[in-house]
C-alpha cells in the first residue's frame, strides 16, 4: 500500500516531468500501464512529479535506493485519510519499530503454518465449487475474495459472515491511496474507514469475551503482556482482517484471467505439478496488484545524476522494475520458464518491508487454481470482467467464468 506526500518541487533541470511518461489520471494508463512504463523504463527511469515526488522505475536503482537506511517510510501515512491508522502496525513503522511488531506475528506465517492454512483454503474452495451448477458459471471474483478471506478469518479465530460487506467498504478505502487522489477518495475512504475501525474493535471486544488460541488471541495476550498497545493491537487487526485478501484474490483473478485467454498454460498447470509454483511466480512478477511503494529520504541523493534532496519522497514503481528489460528477458511476455535470477520480482515490495504475508499469498493463488484445476478442464469468459484500476493499485470488480469439464 502506498500513499502521496508533498514537498517544495525541485527545480532539477536534469530530470524530466512524470506526467510526460506516467500520466496518473489517464485511463489508457490505469487499464494497462505497461506500455508507459515501458517508455518510461527506456527513456526516464527517473522523473519528478508536479507535487516534488521522485518517481523510479529501474530495477537496480528500487533494489538499491528502496533499501537504504536513510530511505524511510518516514510520513507516509499522513496524508494517506483513514489509512493513517497503519501507522501503528508494522506497515508504517521504520527500524527498530517495524522489527519489533514484525516479529511478533512472524511465526503465524511461516512455511510450516502457511501449509496448515492453505488447506483450509482449498476446503473453502471446494466448498464454492460443489455449489456450481451445470452450466459451470461462477464469478472468479467470488472464489478469490471468498476463499482468501474466510482464511484470514480462520488464522485470527474471528467470524467470516462480513464478506460482502468487507469488500464493498474495501472498495471504497483504496482508491485514495492513488498519486492523485480527488476530495471525494478522501470523503469515501473516511466513510469506509468508519466501518473498518469500528468491526476491528468489536472483533477484539468479541475476542475478549470468546478467547481462543488464533491470532487475535495472540495479540491480545501481547498488549496484556505490554508487548504491543491497544492502537497497535486494533491497527494490526484491522490490517489482517481487511487487506489481508487483497493482493491473493487479485492474483487469483488475473491468473483466472490469463487461463480463458491462454488454454495452453491451464493445461500446462493441470498436467505438470511441478511447473506450478513457477507459473505462480510468473504471474505475480507480470502482474502486480500494488504497483507502487512510496518512501522517503533523510539524506540528499543524487540519482542517475538527479540531485534528491532531504525530506523528499520516492515513488518506487514495483510494476514497471518488474518489466525491466535489464533483469527480465523480453518482460511483457509470460515465461514461466524463466531462469532463477528473473524470478526474484519485486510484486510483494522489498526490503525489511517485503510483504509478510507474501507465502501465504501465492500458496492461496497455486491451491485455488489447483482445486478448479482438479474438477474442470478449461475455463471460458462468460462475460466480461469488471475491472476497476488505479495508478497504485488494480481491483477485479466481477470475473464471469464458465468451468468446463
Amino acid at each position: 500500500m502506498t500513499t502521496s506526500h508533498t514537498i517544495a518541487v525541485s527545480t532539477d533541470p536534469g530530470c524530466p516531468a512524470t506526467r510526460d511518461y506516467l500520466p496518473w489520471k489517464d485511463a489508457k494508463l490505469r487499464e494497462d500501464p505497461y506500455p508507459f512504463y515501458a517508455r518510461a523504463l527506456a527513456e526516464a527511469p527517473i522523473t519528478i512529479d508536479d507535487d516534488g515526488t521522485f518517481v523510479l522505475t529501474r530495477y537496480e536503482d528500487l533494489m538499491h535506493y528502496g533499501r537504504l537506511p536513510s530511505v524511510v517510510i518516514g510520513p507516509e501515512w499522513e496524508k494517506a485519510g483513514g489509512w493513517k491508522i497503519l501507522e501503528h502496525m508494522a506497515l508504517g513503522k521504520d527500524e527498530p519499530e517495524h522489527t519489533r511488531l514484525r516479529r511478533l506475528t512472524s511465526k503465524w506465517l511461516t512455511p510450516k503454518q502457511v501449509k496448515h492454512w492453505i488447506t483450509i483454503t482449498a476446503a473453502v474452495t471446494d466448498e464454492i465449487l460443489d455449489r456450481v451448477g451445470d452450466d459451470g458459471l461462477i464469478d472468479g471474483f467470488d472464489i478469490a475474495v471468498e476463499a482468501t478471506h474466510r482464511t484470514v478469518c480462520r488464522l485470527l479465530e474471528v467470524p467470516d459472515d462480513q464478506i460482502d460487506e468487507v469488500r464493498t467498504q474495501m472498495r471504497k478505502a483504496m482508491p485514495v491511496l492513488s498519486a492523485v487522489p480527488t476530495p471525494e477518495d478522501f470523503q469515501a475512504c473516511e466513510e469506509a474507514h468508519v466501518y473498518l475501525r469500528s468491526r476491528a474493535a468489536e472483533l477484539i471486544e468479541m475476542k475478549r469475551d470468546q478467547p481462543g488460541t488464533g491470532l487475535l488471541d495472540h495479540l491480545l495476550a501481547l498488549e496484556d503482556s505490554g508487548e504491543m498497545t491497544a492502537a497497535e493491537v486494533h491497527a494490526t487487526t484491522l490490517f489482517f482482517y481487511f487487506v489481508g485478501h487483497m493482493d491473493a484474490s487479485y492474483l487469483i483473478c488475473s491468473g483466472l484471467h490469463m487461463f480463458t485467454r491462454r488454454p495452453d498454460i491451464f493445461e500446462v498447470f493441470r498436467h505438470r505439478p511441478e511447473v506450478r509454483e513457477a507459473i505462480v511466480t510468473e504471474l505475480v512478477r507480470f502482474d502486480a496488484p500494488e504497483p507502487v511503494v512510496t518512501r522517503t529520504t533523510t539524506e540528499p541523493l543524487v540519482i542517475r545524476g538527479v540531485t534528491v534532496p532531504a525530506g523528499s519522497t520516492l515513488r518506487l514503481m514495483l510494476g514497471a522494475a518488474n518489466h525491466d528489460p535489464e533483469v527480465f528477458d523480453n518482460p511483457d511476455d509470460f515465461d514461466y520458464n524463466r531462469p532463477p535470477e528473473q524470478t526474484r520480482n519485486l510484486t510483494f515490495s522489498l526490503g525489511t518491508h517485503a510483504c509478510q504475508g507474501r507465502l501465504l499469498a501465492e500458496a492461496e493463488v497455486r491451491v485455488i487454481w489447483e482445486r478448479i484445476a482438479a474438477r474442470y478442464s478449461r475455463i471460458e469468459l462468460a462475460a466480461p470482467p469488471v475491472i476497476k484500476n488505479t495508478d497504485a493499485s488494480r481491483h477485479y470488480h466481477s470475473l464471469p467464468l464458465r468451468l468446463i469439464p
